[in-house]
């Protein structure tokens, strides 16, 4: 019989620092995450956020869960992301991860949203018919670099076998790509950038108003918080504890840029990039209409300086002007990012628009 365990937000510091936690040979969250968490300005101390699975004393799975808080009809819920699920694969169809799904629409009064899923976790929504999809955003990919064994070597293990072919293939194509060339002759004149640590007022205020009218309305402590408070950290040498966790938590590189943008010296916006093992997202952008060629031209330049081998953007108009550029679109795919919330939930919301990086999407 499966028995749940829950974690509230005030009890996942000790947890984490406990030799039961140290002894696991998977662990359901990282300490990072966690340290993430309870920073999380609009978590409670009582938020439910971690439910273990166990079979006879053996974690067989668990669930974890971002609170947040949306706006909307002059209305304030809070609500929570659905924001990792595992559950031992020798274990599937058993029933777990639906119970696990139970306590927690329980816990949090069916107000539960998901985004950024794994097909296995959306399978598990699916069963439930709770929920309803509420937005669907088109995005780009671009393939700067030759990447078949970051990609494939992840597929499974018939890719995993040919990982030798993959790299051999990687480095061939690697002498022949054009895009680095293309990338310098990208007109960008006059441009200056300011790279920070961390918000300014500049950006606080561009962020705000960018957000103004998403249903999560995030403020400039939500972007410090995100900021301070990475899921990622980067471990070049690997990770014991990452080792243990399903979810990316320890790549080898990760890195974190808000920039500025000015033409001239006007501020023209500014823009939030994650790094990770060459992978580029860009959570947050924020420029006009006219100037989101230039953000395109500048989002690939500066991928393509830090050796990047893809890109992925959200941003309607970045990602249109980016599928102008030819020489760039050619290797790319669009990209759909799907955003589900319960039922009940959806009334409410109406045709409110969440951004790129809303929900647990600026940390992953």
């Amino acid at each position: 019989m499966v028995s749940i365990k829950r974690y509230k937000l005030s009890e996942l510091l000790t947890f984490v620092d406990s030799s039961v936690y140290n002894s696991m040979d998977i662990v359901p969250i990282s300490k990072h995450r966690v340290k993430s968490y309870v920073h999380n300005p609009r978590a409670n101390p009582d938020d439910v956020v971690l439910y273990m699975a166990y079979i006879d004393e053996e974690m067989v799975g668990y669930r974890t869960l971002l609170p947040d808080t949306v706006f909307a009809n002059k209305e304030i819920y809070r609500v929570a992301w659905l924001s990792g699920n595992w559950v031992n694969p020798k274990l599937r169809r058993k029933g777990i991860a639906s119970a696990l799904f139970s306590e927690a629409f329980s816990d949090w009064d069916g107000k539960l949203l998901f985004t950024n899923y794994a097909l296995e976790s959306k399978a598990v929504y699916d069963k439930t018919e709770r929920f309803s999809l509420i937005q669907s955003s088109k995005g780009l990919r671009l393939y700067l670099r030759p990447c078949l064994f970051a990609i494939l070597s992840k597929k499974g293990k018939a890719f995993r076998f040919l990982n030798l072919l993959w790299r051999i293939l990687d480095a061939l194509l690697w002498f022949v790509n054009p895009l680095p060339l293309f990338a310098r002759l990208l007109k960008t004149d006059g441009v200056r950038f300011e790279y920070l640590p961390f918000p300014d007022d500049e950006v606080a205020t561009i962020f705000e108003q960018a957000t103004a009218n998403s249903p999560s309305q995030r403020k400039r402590q939500e972007l410090e918080w995100i900021i301070g408070n990475p899921w990622l950290v980067s471990s070049p040498l690997g990770d014991m504890i990452g080792q243990k966790y399903f979810f990316s938590s320890s790549p080898k590189r990760f890195a974190q840029s808000i920039v500025k943008v000015r033409h001239e010296g006007k501020l023209l916006g500014f823009m939030m990039i994650n790094a990770v093992d060459g992978a580029i997202s860009v959570p947050y952008a924020s420029c006009s209409v006219e100037h989101a060629l230039l953000f395109a031209k500048i989002i690939i330049k500066h991928s393509m300086v830090i050796g990047a081998n893809r890109l992925t953007v959200y941003n309607p108009q970045i990602a249109d002007s980016m599928r102008g550029l030819k020489a760039f679109s050619i290797l790319s795919r669009v990209q759909y990012r799907n955003y589900f919330a319960t039922k009940s939930l959806s009334t409410q919301l109406g045709n409110k628009t969440f951004l790129e990086g809303d929900g647990d999407c600026a940390f992953v």
